[in-house]
């Protein structure tokens, strides 16, 4: 701002509309009789950002001071009008009352947030660093006494290497220390706090008479929603040595996550099976390390590799708070998958065992090639109470990637490889293939090539595939889904000087690409990182690209 030295003011804006109309008729459609319908839609959003910029230099002393005030909003709505069977369809879709059958429906929603922010950051001579922030944010899907949360944050620097007793420290080119400790939140989904209903055919008065359409609820309201907040330490260190061929990070961080938003399940007498609600308290901890490391580098050739490894931990402190048991101890949310003490991904479940034989003693409620089930209790019996177990966890134990550039003259060869692993008990999916024999799985080939027990196959991987009405207990197979992959791979050549000349180009490189190559997994599914092994599930797309890029 001119009359204010070092004053700045800057406002941002952005919006969309979208507006779509989507209209179509056909004599053939709805088993011959004719359908026709009109599909309009209507979505907008804006994004407001009003930021006041304060910068002042005493010396060696660097202030800014930023504020912030903004809003989004986000608005849709939809309508939706369908005939089926016509005597004539000469006017299509727009005559659509004279259908037989005419369904009309419409939609909208709308949803806003609101923030605000002060911010500090200051600096003495590049060496020491300091940023405090208060940030204040709303959003319309809480409560209506808890629409707001606020979060302050904290971290200090501290560049040793630009301090004058590290000018003797040669095994060191760069070094900072920094700290930081703070709170952030996480927002619900739009109306979780209130009831929602929808409608459905209620009523009909008397024979033959009209139908009358009423309204249900359709999940709890919950007055009390309020936001999610993670209090963090992270503590970090940036370095670089042997003559600024390698550099590093390390970082640490440890965060307690209160409030958590989940849907927990209830019993079905109140006619929801759950609601969303404040819960608990979570502990994250964490490492992180990252390396860069120039391995060769002349006027030929270049290598350079970098590696990142990743691993967290979490635990459930608490839940509910209560102890309807008397045992002393806070009570576990079982029917939730939530156990005090145990990562928030804990797999308690029935544990398999190998397949029903033909010769085998094969007790009631099973036959041959269905999958054993532990008996713990050892009654006889398998009922949830007596016989799940806790069986490991869906987290992994750590996960790693290693990307390397090799450059030769005009030509560059870049591969990623990344890879995630579960450790002893980790990372695990279910790998259950579990299609009934029937005419719909026979038609779309869901069952060829797929490893199941049968009586000229008893050594099959999975249990059989059945028609008819299952076992009484059908237990989960999970298995480790640990992965290596070569993700990314990149070859590329660049012309030399004397042919750009001629060309008049400033850069013209020819390259291929491809991703996920392969995979190196003990697996036996479509993709370790989905887990998934349904039939609507996709394996991973192998794209190879080429093409050539031209700078002017």
């Amino acid at each position: 701002m001119p009359f204010i030295k070092g004053l700045k003011y800057r406002v941002n804006y952005g919006h969309n509309l979208r507006q779509g109309q989507h209209y179509y008729a056909s004599e053939y459609g709805a088993s011959l009789t004719g359908l026709a319908y009109k599909s309009t839609n209507h979505y907008y959003d804006y994004t407001l950002d009003n930021i006041v910029t304060y910068e002042r230099k005493f010396g060696e002393h660097n202030f800014t001071l930023t504020g912030l005030y903004g809003a989004i909003e986000r608005k849709s709505s939809s309508t939706y009008a369908e005939g089926k069977g016509f005597e004539r369809l000469t006017l299509g879709y727009n005559s659509l009352q004279t259908a037989n059958i005419f369904t009309l429906s419409s939609d909208a929603y709308s949803e806003a947030l609101n923030y605000q922010m002060g911010r500090l950051n200051y600096n003495y001579s590049g060496k020491y660093l300091m940023t405090a922030t208060i940030r204040r944010d709303g959003f319309s899907g809480f409560a209506d006494n808890n629409k707001y949360g606020v979060f302050p944050s904290a971290s200090m620097g501290w560049v040793a290497s630009k301090e004058d007793f590290f000018k003797d420290i040669n095994a060191l080119n760069y070094l900072k220390l920094r700290v930081g400790y703070g709170a952030i939140g996480n927002q619900t989904t739009r109306y979780s706090s209130i009831a929602k209903v929808n409608t459905r055919p209620a009523y009909v008065f008397g024979d033959g008479g009209s139908t009358a359409f009423g309204q249900y609820v359709t999940s709890l309201a919950n007055p009390d929603l309020r936001w999610e907040r993670t209090v963090g330490l992270n503590v970090g260190v940036d370095f670089i040595t042997l003559n600024n061929r390698l550099s590093g990070t390390l970082e640490y961080y440890n965060n307690d996550t209160h409030d958590l938003l989940y849907s927990v399940n209830i019993p079905s007498l109140t006619g929801f099976s759950s609601i969303l609600t404040n819960l608990g308290q979570l502990k994250n901890k964490g490492l992180e390390a990252s390396l860069t490391y120039q391995v060769l580098d002349n006027d030929r050739f270049h290598w350079e590799t970098t590696f990142n490894i990743w691993r967290n931990t979490n635990e459930i402190v608490s839940l509910l708070g209560k102890d309807d048991d008397g045992d002393g101890k806070e009570d576990d949310l079982i029917a939730s998958n939530l156990f005090i003490g145990r990562s928030i991904g804990t797999i308690y479940n029935y544990r398999a065992g190998d397949i029903y034989q033909l010769a085998d003693d094969i007790p009631e409620g099973f036959y041959p090639g269905t999958l054993r089930v532990e008996d713990l209790n050892g009654d006889d019996k398998w009922d949830a109470e007596h016989d799940r177990t806790f069986l490991g966890r869906t987290e992994p134990a750590y996960s790693f990637s290693i990307y390397n550039t090799f450059s030769y003259n005009s030509f560059t060869l870049s591969f990623l490889i990344n890879s995630i692993q579960g450790g002893k008990d980790g990372y695990l999916g279910n790998s259950l293939v579990s299609y009934s024999r029937g005419d719909l799985s026979l038609r779309q080939n869901q069952l060829y090539g797929i490893d199941f027990w049968s009586p000229s196959n008893p050594n099959g991987k999975y249990p059989r595939n059945i028609s008819g009405s299952g076992t009484v207990v059908t237990p989960p197979m999970y298995e480790v889904r640990s992965f290596v992959r070569l993700q990314d791979i990149s070859l590329s050549y660049s012309l030399p000087g004397t042919l750009l000349s001629r060309i008049k180009a400033n850069r013209v490189s020819i390259y291929a690409s491809a991703k996920n190559l392969a995979t190196w997994t003990k697996w036996d599914g479509l993709d370790p990182e989905i887990g998934s092994n349904s039939a609507g599930g996709r394996p991973v797309m192998r794209p190879v690209t080429f093409g050539i890029r031209v700078t002017y």
